[in-house]
């Protein structure tokens, strides 16, 4: 279980960063960093895919030189969510909306006695009032206390990746869209079974206190571009949750690829930036897009030559 405790906190921030962002403060220049990106050639022409961060410290918002190459050269950003969008802007209510428990429904009745002791303790620690809390759904606190983790260490929406290419995309008038809406992402939590809801809240509450380290290991690896190593954080033990992994990672992952193959074949160079835990295993976008017949080649550090 030590496993997927970690890694369910870590893959439900990286999630919930895109629904729940906020308007970017400030532009990061570029790092020698490898990132995690490749460059796909296919039947409708080139495009850049790209493994996201999003939620960055704010002391460490710089993005990896391969990834600022990418958007340099894509005409289009494709993100999970258009973070453009009005849709997107206003997803935080709405979200908190969804979370709601039925009002005949008890949080208190479906966690038990002791678990609803815990977590009372945990949003105290967090600062937050439990009364009110206790309106929500057990996903719905999972979320309200890993937000307010990663915000004591500083990693927040608004220092992301998406949230910094969103700001520079305004203003060199590159166009965005979704590969989802915010809706969508939406009724997939709020759709998840209930047993599924209170084990990631139990996990949750299990690895708060550990949440730096767990921070700084996933930020190292991502930075490294060391797939091995995001691969041991973020993926193992999602494969001993076979229903949250396939409706969190699988599933979404084929929807995109049936998307990306119905592109025009004039399309002009679109950088695809989505959670890098969509960019790994066998399920990844890479390994699915090098079966649907494209060619996928991992960008280095450095510039190519001509560059």
């Amino acid at each position: 279980m030590g496993r997927v405790k970690r890694l369910l906190t870590l893959w439900l921030g990286c999630f919930l960063g895109a629904v729940a962002a906020v308007p970017m403060w400030a532009t990061a220049a570029s790092s020698n960093g490898a990132g995690l990106v490749y460059q796909v050639e296919g039947p409708n022409g080139r495009f850049y895919l790209a493994g996201s961060m999003h939620l960055l410290h704010a002391e460490r918002a710089v993005l990896p030189a391969p990834l600022e190459r990418a958007y340099r050269k894509s005409a289009s950003i494709v993100m999970e969510i258009d973070t453009d969008d009005s849709d997107a802007q206003d997803a935080g209510a709405r979200l908190l909306e969804a979370a709601q428990l039925a009002p005949d429904t008890s949080l208190q009745a479906l966690l038990g006695e002791a678990r609803w002791n815990t977590v009372r303790t945990a949003l105290a620690e967090a600062g937050f009032d439990a009364e009110r809390a206790s309106r929500f759904e057990p996903w719905g606190l999972a979320l309200l206390l890993t937000q307010a983790g990663f915000a004591r260490q500083g990693y927040t929406s608004a220092a992301g990746v998406e949230q910094q290419l969103t700001e520079r995309a305004r203003r060199d008038g590159k166009p965005i869209s979704g590969l989802e809406t915010a809706a969508m992402q939406i009724a997939l939590l709020d759709g998840l079974d209930m047993n599924v809801q209170r084990q990631m809240l139990d996990l949750t509450l299990e690895e708060v206190q550990e949440m730096p380290q767990m921070l700084d290991e996933l930020e190292d690896a991502w930075r490294a571009g060391d797939r091995q190593r995001l691969e041991a954080l973020l993926l193992e033990g999602y494969r001993q949750m076979p229903e949250l992994y396939t409706a969190l990672l699988v599933e979404r992952n084929r929807r995109w690829v049936s998307q990306i193959r119905a592109w025009p074949t004039t399309s002009p160079p679109r950088l695809v930036l989505v959670g890098a835990l969509h960019l790994v295993g066998e399920q990844g976008l890479p390994a699915l897009l090098q079966r649907a017949g494209y060619t996928v080649e991992r960008l280095t550090g450095g510039p190519k030559v001509g560059e």
